[in-house]
C-alpha cells in the first residue's frame, strides 16, 4: 500500500463523525451477531455477490481497499475467495470495529491491514487500488459526495467502486415492510442484544439516502462512468457498480 503524509495526521472529524464513531465503538462487540440476526443472513449473501462480481486481475496482486469495513467481512471473505487481490486493506472511522476486524484476521493468519480514518480523508495516493468497496456504510458518512470525490481520486483509472447500501425503496409494498421492520422491530432486537438507541439511528439514517437514480447521477457527476445498479427487495437494497474513466 502507498501511504501519503497524511496518514500521519489526526483525523478532522465533524460532530456527526464523531458521534457515529462513538456508537460504532459501543456495539463493535456484538454487531456481527446483530448483523446475522437481523438480516437472516442476506447481508452476507449480498456481500459476497459484490465479492463474486469485483473486476479479474491479471496479475494476481490486486489492490482492494474496503472503506467503513466494520470487523472486516468483505476483508476475510475476499481473501479466501479471490486470489488475484493480494492487497488488502480495510479502514473505518471507529477504533472498536477495527479492533474486532484484526482479532477475527488475526485467528485466520491472514495478511490484511486495518487503518483507522474517515471515508471523506483516506490516507493513501491517487490512483493506488484495482477496486474499492463500502458496504452498509455510505450513508453513515457525514459528506457523502466528498467521500465518493476522494474514492473517485484513490482508484486507479480503470478501477471500479463497488456500493452495497440501503435506499429508500421504490416499492410500495416493500416501503410499508421495511417501515414497520426498521422502526418497530429492529430497535427492540437491537435494545435486547446490544445498544437500543443505535439500531434506532440505524432506520434513520436509510431515510436520508437520495433515490437510486439521483445517486446514479451523482456517481455521474463526479466522474464515473459505466454505472450500474443491481436491486434487492424492490430496491431498498441496492448494489452500485461504477468505472473510473481510463
Amino acid at each position: 500500500m502507498s501511504l501519503n503524509d497524511s496518514s500521519n495526521k489526526q483525523m478532522i472529524l465533524s460532530e456527526k463523525s464523531i458521534q457515529i464513531q462513538n456508537m460504532f465503538d459501543k456495539i463493535s462487540k456484538r454487531y456481527d451477531l446483530l448483523n446475522r440476526l437481523l438480516s437472516a443472513g442476506q447481508d452476507t449473501r449480498w456481500r459476497n455477490k459484490m465479492i463474486r462480481s469485483m473486476p479479474t486481475i491479471n496479475s494476481k496482486h490486486g489492490t482492494l481497499y474496503d472503506i467503513a469495513c466494520g470487523t472486516g467481512d468483505v476483508l476475510l471473505n475476499t481473501k479466501r475467495k479471490r486470489k488475484d487481490y493480494s492487497n488488502l486493506i480495510g479502514f473505518d472511522i471507529s477504533e472498536g470495529m477495527l479492533s474486532q476486524a484484526r482479532i477475527r484476521t488475526k485467528l485466520k493468519q491472514y495478511d490484511i491491514q486495518f487503518i483507522q480514518a474517515s471515508a471523506e480523508q483516506i490516507p493513501v495516493e491517487n490512483n493506488s487500488a484495482d477496486c474499492i468497496t463500502i458496504s452498509f456504510g455510505l450513508r453513515n458518512v457525514d459528506n457523502r459526495e466528498a467521500a465518493l470525490q476522494e474514492f473517485h481520486r484513490i482508484l486507479k483509472k480503470g478501477g471500479t467502486l463497488f456500493v452495497l447500501e440501503f435506499f429508500p425503496s421504490e416499492s410500495t409494498f416493500f416501503a410499508k415492510v421495511f417501515d414497520i421492520y426498521f422502526k418497530k422491530v429492529l430497535p427492540k432486537i437491537g435494545g435486547f442484544i446490544s445498544d437500543k438507541s443505535a439500531y434506532e439511528y440505524l432506520p434513520k439514517s436509510v431515510s436520508t439516502m437520495p433515490s437510486g437514480n439521483e445517486f446514479k447521477q451523482i456517481l455521474s457527476n463526479i466522474g464515473f462512468i459505466e454505472i450500474e445498479q443491481t436491486l434487492w427487495l424492490g430496491g431498498a437494497t441496492r448494489l452500485f457498480k461504477a468505472v473510473k474513466k481510463s
